[in-house]
C-alpha cells in the first residue's frame, strides 16, 4: 500500500519543508495582546519543517514508526501543523491503525479545511473502509480544492474500492480530470 504523503512540491507555500540550505528564522514574531503564539506564526518554525522532511524521508522507505515519530514531533513542536497530522494519518493507515489516522486527517480538517491532500487521504481511507459514498465525497473536495496528483488517482492500491463506483468517473469529469488508463 503505497503512502499517500504530501510531497514538499504539493503543499501550499507555508507548509513546504525548507531548502536544506535554508537559515533559521531569528526569532518567531511576537503575538498581540489578543493572540495566542500559535495565531500569530502563520508558518511552522524551521525545526518542525525539518521533522516533517524527515518523516517523509522514513515513509519514503517504509520505516512507519520512525515516520510517525517525526511527524509527532512536528505536531510537538507546532500544533497547528495539519500537513504533519494528515502525513501521521498516512503512516497509521500503512500499519493499519485506522482510529488513529481517522483522528489526524480530522485534525488536519479542522486545522486547514481546504487542504486538497488532507481529503485525498479522506478519500484512501474511506476507500479502504469501503465507505465508498463518503470516498466519493472526500474525491470531489480534494478535486475541488486543487489535488493534482492523477497518478495517484489512477495507480494507488488504497482507491481500489472507490475506482470500481460508477460515480468515480463522474466526479473526475466533472472536475475536468481524464485520465488515459485506470487501475483497479
Amino acid at each position: 500500500m503505497p503512502s499517500k504523503k504530501e510531497e514538499p512540491k504539493s503543499v501550499s507555500p507555508q507548509s513546504q519543508p525548507p531548502a536544506p540550505a535554508q537559515p533559521a528564522p531569528a526569532q518567531a514574531p511576537v503575538a498581540p495582546p489578543s493572540q495566542s503564539p500559535q495565531q500569530a506564526q502563520s508558518v511552522p518554525p524551521t525545526d518542525a519543517k525539518l521533522n516533517l522532511q524527515q518523516g517523509m524521508n522514513y515513509m519514503r522507505t517504509r520505516d512507519w514508526d520512525n515516520a510517525i515519530n517525526e511527524f509527532t514531533l512536528a505536531i510537538q513542536k507546532y500544533p497547528q501543523y495539519d500537513t504533519a497530522y494528515s502525513n501521521r494519518a498516512v503512516a497509521y493507515m500503512q500499519q493499519k491503525k485506522f482510529n488513529k489516522a481517522m483522528d489526524d486527517l480530522k485534525e488536519a480538517e479542522k486545522i486547514n479545511p481546504k487542504n486538497p491532500n488532507t481529503h485525498y487521504n479522506f478519500t484512501c481511507w474511506y476507500s479502504l473502509q469501503n465507505q465508498l459514498d463518503r470516498a466519493l465525497d472526500s474525491l470531489d473536495k480534494a478535486l475541488q480544492y486543487g489535488f493534482t496528483e492523477y497518478d495517484a488517482l489512477r495507480n494507488d492500491p488504497d482507491l481500489s474500492n472507490v475506482r470500481k463506483h460508477p460515480e468515480f468517473r463522474k466526479i473526475l469529469e466533472k472536475h475536468k480530470v481524464f485520465l488515459k488508463q485506470m487501475g483497479s
